[in-house]
């Protein structure tokens, strides 16, 4: 250093990034119809009410955000949700499989739900675990993380320099932030539906911006 001249240099910030990077805005769906357990629409329910005035909701924040490319997985929850989004900057919604929620396996088709209503013991027992090990028949939590981090990261690898919309699920977004921050836990907290979590994926490395940003629906300060 000079120290007879002296140059000032600044403070580093969130818009400061080393190398190109993907901004990927992972986003939950909205809230999902009610069902009965075992009909025809538990196996893939579409949107509740709430959840399309949640879509509406986060399309409409996401307006002036500039969208090189909108994804989500095939479920109608999800899909429905990126075509709100997608709508308002002239994008077809890309799908993409990998991106679908855990497979319950003999907790499908709402009998997931089923058993959370009722408090079921072995429901009450699997929760204290933290992840997807242990539903039978299930997909498994490491085949699940494994699945999840992959089509993310491979999508963002496509989008370098871009800004790109992923509408998945609750525990696809868990999942993903568990892989890259190393936790033991699937589950370790709650993504609010249509929130919105920003990672930076570059070719090299990768890093949070937000997580579970839901102000469009509420202010989670003051609730």
């Amino acid at each position: 250093m000079n120290e007879s001249n002296p140059k000032a240099v600044a403070q580093p910030t969130l818009e400061m990034t080393t190398g190109a990077v993907c901004r990927v805005l992972l986003i939950r769906h909205g809230r999902s119809a009610d069902v009965v357990p075992g009909s025809p629409m538990s196996a893939d329910p579409p949107l509740h009410q709430i959840g399309v005035q949640q879509a509406i909701a986060v399309g409409k924040r996401l307006a002036g955000t500039p969208l090189h490319a909108v994804f989500s997985s095939q479920l109608l929850r999800a899909n429905s949700t990126a075509v709100a989004i997608a709508q308002h900057h002239g994008l077809d919604v890309i799908v993409n499989p990998d991106l679908e929620e855990v497979k319950l396996g003999d907790w499908s088709n709402g009998e997931f739900r089923r058993r959370a209503a009722l408090a079921d013991p072995d429901f009450i027992a699997w929760t204290t675990q933290g992840t997807w090990d242990g539903i039978p028949g299930g997909e498994g939590d490491a085949v699940f993380r494994a699945r999840v981090t992959k089509a993310i990261h491979s999508t963002a690898q496509q989008h370098i320099g871009q800004t790109i919309a992923i509408v998945a699920h609750g525990g696809v977004i868990n999942a993903f932030i568990a892989q890259m921050l190393g936790s033991s836990r699937t589950m370790w907290f709650t993504i609010e539906n249509t929130s919105i979590t920003i990672v930076k994926i570059g070719t090299t490395s990768s890093s949070f911006q937000v997580i579970n940003d839901c102000q469009h629906l509420y202010d989670q300060v003051n609730i």
